[in-house]
């Protein structure tokens, strides 16, 4: 995402903060819709896989912002603490 950065930035400062923190909500809400559906039979299996990415990479796409948005170093510091627990949880 480094590549991009100068283009999340350029989103933030046209839409602002509140409005790509809106965007997070909708977008992770859209994943697990998305999610909650993937093994449905009455849905085409091609058309949720396609879903599927896309919603994972507007996800990501956000999550970069995130880090930008909020305190980069906290949210690794979590990812870290939570990774060491589950770690430890099933000794792994």
């Amino acid at each position: 995402m480094k590549k991009y950065k100068s283009v999340l930035e350029a989103i933030i400062a046209k839409w602002g903060r509140e409005t790509q923190i809106n965007k997070i909500q909708e977008e992770c809400l859209e994943l697990a819709l998305v999610l909650n559906q993937i093994n449905c039979p009455t849905k085409d299996p091609k058309e949720m896989e396609y879903n599927l990415y896309d919603e994972l990479a507007d996800v990501k796409i956000l999550m970069a912002q995130a880090e930008m948005l909020f305190d980069r170093e906290r949210i690794n510091d979590r990812v870290k603490y939570k990774i060491e627990k589950v770690q430890k949880k099933y000794l792994l």
